[in-house]
């Protein structure tokens, strides 16, 4: 990926990671933010793998 590209994901990522965020917040179900607290890791390893590729 070039650099422009990368950081393009790099801010789509942080932008779903804060989504995420306010979403366990606000939810009441214990499954349901057991599966959005799992998706939140995906997502901070797939912002990590980003800035590996980018450095």
């Amino acid at each position: 990926m070039i650099p422009s590209d990368l950081r393009d994901a790099i801010e789509k990522t942080k932008t779903q990671i804060y989504q995420l965020k306010e979403q366990i917040e606000e939810t009441p179900d214990p499954q349901e933010k057991r599966q959005l607290k799992r998706r939140l890791k995906e997502l901070q390893y797939l912002q990590l793998w980003h800035l590996d590729q980018l450095g």
